[in-house]
């Protein structure tokens, strides 16, 4: 075991208190990341089990008592195979240049942009000389870590650099401000011949010697290149040598069955905040509709007009009327419409969901003293529907048609017996009121435990169930698998049981933890398993992400909640606020309404496949690499010649070519493959 020691200063925080497995939503965990089992079970991650991040929070009591013996490192002799890069550091040697490198000796260029998944090893021909050490060096655009190995241990540090406010945080600034959030050490017994780095899509850094893995830690951020340092007393004469092995790739086999099919597509979209809509430039909003169009994200999910509506509904698209979300110190920026909005998602072709959240005061019954949690007494289920039958009616003169789906209530838990009466009533009164062809969504819970909990009582009331045309849940219980999303398998599949017979929407899908609010590629490409995850176990007709826009002070809320931000700096256009609007749109851009999905099987866990096809023979391939490998592969679709290939990466912004006659896959890499010619993306 090794000894750890970690900055509890930068990770404590008012959730670290003991993990409550029972209750995924409980506000214990809704700070951290779960663990994943699918570490060997001598690392501190299998250790920690479920509360992942926990370990971060050990006391110094506990760090201590996990300085244990130095692992004995197995004997190796690896071999250098063609390709092998290598370097050498003298002591005595040439000295680096620059302002503060001073007399150190030369360092080594990795001259490689690193996916977003990587696994690198170095081979050495000689001990590290006592004295020395050896760093690797992998830098990032906000952050890095360094590994670093001596005569008897290994170091891997993570640090921050993109801030002032890191300056002065009590180490060597280095030039520039910086702060260490996660160390660890591994002492070892032993000649080190072997040094392997891992960032996986476990968001995990791995650390191996001589194949033996010494060190894990969870990291999120994203890094790019690597450099090697040699620190070592200029009076010796020591030499370090060794090289940098080459990336080996891998082969994998998509085949498709077009006869075995399953769900048609309704399409993608989300929730806009119309007053971040409101906020940008004439042109910022014809650049915002281009984007919406390029990424066919033309399901408009109508962000609910809430506590703030009058008894008449005269202020459905009251700016003024904007009920705060409290994301931190931001502006107002939900609980309105905007009909023109509306209108023109229609022309494009789009459709309309609506769906309250927190009722007015005038749609709930008087609150008792059972309640006293709620900020309104529970729904009042006829003066509920007389408002959605209102929405409708306004909807329609005011846009030409009401929305496509209502929802009966956003995340709000009424008691049981109001629930299954508002489902009723409300199909009654839409009905009654000419609106028999709107469908509702059954209500959604935040989690999807939840879910099925909402599922299986509505499954109890036969006309209830009927009255549901969809089913639907926010899965925001997923970011407690971030560590391994397979385990998230189990939550969908048994939603997926519970609602057997309606058509799925994944209504709300973003990041709303502060753990994971960074805007990195490899946490947003684990939402991307997480539309896979979709749209193959819950056979989802829809994805949705939370905002589409959102006016953001703090910026980890934009890059995580959603898609889009005001760019106020540069005329108020609309900028991607993160890796999530390319992720999504790998997706999006060539799976096309009325597409169906068919069966498609990879020989490859570390390749996820979905395929679709049109109606007029169109198909499209989406190919998500989640290992650390690039992969080789073939995909089996007889009589199928692809059109357009687009990539996918940290890199990479829906790039569009000509589809390439082999398949080369990175790692972290999404390739979308396709018969409909798309072209460049509008961003």
């Amino acid at each position: 075991m090794r000894s750890i020691r970690m900055r509890s200063d930068v990770f404590n925080s008012p959730e670290s208190g003991a993990c409550s497995p029972q209750d995924p939503g409980s506000p214990r965990r809704s700070g951290r990341l779960a663990a994943a089992n699918h570490v060997p079970t001598n690392s501190l991650w299998a250790m920690v089990g479920a509360c992942g991040l926990a370990v971060l929070l050990l006391s110094a009591a506990a760090r201590t008592a996990f300085a244990q013996a130095a692992v004995a490192l197995p004997s190796v002799a690896p071999s250098l195979p063609a390709g092998s890069v290598p370097f050498q550091f003298i002591s005595d040697g040439p000295r680096g240049s620059g302002w503060d490198h001073g007399d150190k000796i030369a360092r080594f260029y990795m001259h490689e942009w690193l996916p977003a998944f990587f696994s690198r090893s170095l081979v050495l021909d000689q001990d590290i000389p006592r004295g020395t050490n050896l760093s690797w060096i992998f830098t990032g655009p906000h952050a890095g870590f360094t590994v670093t190995v001596d005569a008897e241990s290994v170091r891997v540090v993570q640090r921050y650099y993109d801030s002032y406010a890191l300056y002065g945080s009590g180490e060597p600034q280095a030039g520039y401000p910086q702060r260490t959030v996660i160390e660890a050490d591994a002492p070892y017994t032993g000649h080190l011949r072997s040094l392997t780095v891992s960032l996986n899509s476990h968001l995990a850094l791995q650390v191996a010697v001589n194949g033996r893995s010494l060190i894990e830690q969870s990291c999120l951020f994203d890094v790019q290149r690597s450099q090697l340092e040699y620190d070592a007393p200029r009076s010796a004469h020591d030499i370090v040598s060794g090289a940098l092995l080459p990336q080996t790739s891998t082969d994998a086999t998509v085949t498709i069955h077009p006869q075995k099919t399953y769900q048609t597509m309704m399409g993608f979209g989300g929730s806009p905040s119309i007053p971040a809509y409101a906020m940008l430039s004439a042109a910022g909003k014809e650049r915002f509709w281009k984007i919406l169009s390029s990424y066919n994200l033309l399901i408009d999910r109508e962000y609910p007009m809430g506590t703030r509506l009058n008894p008449e509904m005269s202020n459905l698209d009251d700016l003024a009327d904007a009920s705060p979300h409290y994301y931190g110190d931001n502006f107002p920026n939900g609980e309105v419409s905007d009909f023109d909005y509306s209108r023109r998602i229609q022309e494009l072709g789009g459709s309309v969901i609506y769906e309250m959240w927190d009722l007015p005061a005038w749609a709930t019954q008087p609150r008792d003293n059972n309640a006293l949690w709620r900020k309104h007494g529970v729904a009042d289920p006829e003066a509920y529907a007389r408002a959605i039958v209102n929405y409708c009616r306004i909807a329609k003169r005011r846009t030409g048609r009401p929305p496509a789906i209502v929802g009966v209530q956003n995340e709000v838990e009424e008691p049981g017996s109001v629930a299954l009466q508002m489902v009723r009533v409300l199909r009654k009164r839409l009905d009654e009121a000419g609106f028999a062809d709107v469908k509702i969504h059954m209500a959604d819970a935040p989690f999807t435990w939840q879910g099925v909990q909402r599922a299986e009582a509505l499954r109890k009331d036969p006309e209830a169930w009927k009255d549901i045309d969809f089913a639907a849940v926010h899965e925001y219980d997923y970011q407690d698998f971030f560590a391994n999303p397979d385990l998230f398998d189990s939550s969908l599949l048994a939603m997926h049981h519970a609602t057997t017979g309606k058509p799925f929407l994944a209504t709300e899908i973003c990041i709303n933890k502060p753990s994971l609010q960074t805007g990195s590629y490899r946490v947003a490409f684990n939402v991307g398993q997480l539309y896979h995850k979709n749209l193959t176990l819950m056979d989802a007709v829809s994805l949705m992400y939370c905002w589409l826009i959102l006016d953001v002070e703090q910026p980890s809320f934009g890059a995580s909640r959603a898609l889009l931000i005001p760019n106020r700096q540069d005329g108020f256009f609309p900028v991607a606020s993160s890796a999530q609007l390319r992720i999504l749109g790998a997706f999006s851009r060539h799976i096309l309404k009325g597409m169906v999905r068919v069966d498609a099987q990879s020989s490859s866990s570390g390749l996820l496949s979905t395929a679709f096809q049109g109606v007029n023979g169109e198909a499209t391939v989406v190919l998500l690499n989640r290992s650390t490998q690039p992969m080789h592969v073939a995909l089996e679709w007889p009589g199928v010649s692809w059109r357009e290939v687009e990539r996918t990466s940290p890199y990479l912004e829906n790039a569009v070519s000509p589809a390439p006659s082999q398949i080369l896959i990175q790692p972290g890499e999404i390739v979308t493959l396709s018969t409909i010619v798309r072209g460049p993306a509008v961003s």
